[in-house]
């Protein structure tokens, strides 16, 4: 495309001219970035600290820590021996896999509580 200037018959920007326009621009761009960064963190910071999001969070945690806890081997006479039935990392990972499918069924029924309190 012909630039304005030539049409009109004026002499082009200067090189200095050029170069301020484009650090202003520049500047501006990491103004609105910076701001767009802030407001962004603002508002997952509000959505994380939300109670029923710490509450939901817990009730993961806890329920994860539950799946994942070892179990005790009844110590009465049993001081040598092995368990007969062991859990291998298969079956484990398995239950796990079970108990997270579970649990993500039931997160639309949080989410919608959620929004529904909003």
């Amino acid at each position: 495309m012909i630039n304005a200037s030539l049409l009109n018959g004026n002499n082009p920007p200067s090189l200095r001219a050029q170069i301020r326009a484009a650090e202003r621009t520049l500047l501006y761009r990491q103004q609105r970035v910076g701001v767009s960064t802030a407001t962004l963190v603002r508002n997952i910071h509000r959505e994380v600290t939300a109670p029923l999001t710490l509450l939901l969070a817990g009730g993961i945690g806890f329920i994860l820590g539950e799946l994942t806890r070892r179990q005790t081997t009844p110590s009465t006479g049993a001081a040598g021996k092995l368990p007969t039935t062991k859990a291998t990392p298969l079956t484990t990972g398995l239950n796990l896999m079970t108990s997270i499918h579970k649990l993500y069924t039931a997160l639309p029924i949080a989410w919608m509580l959620k929004s529904f309190h909003q």
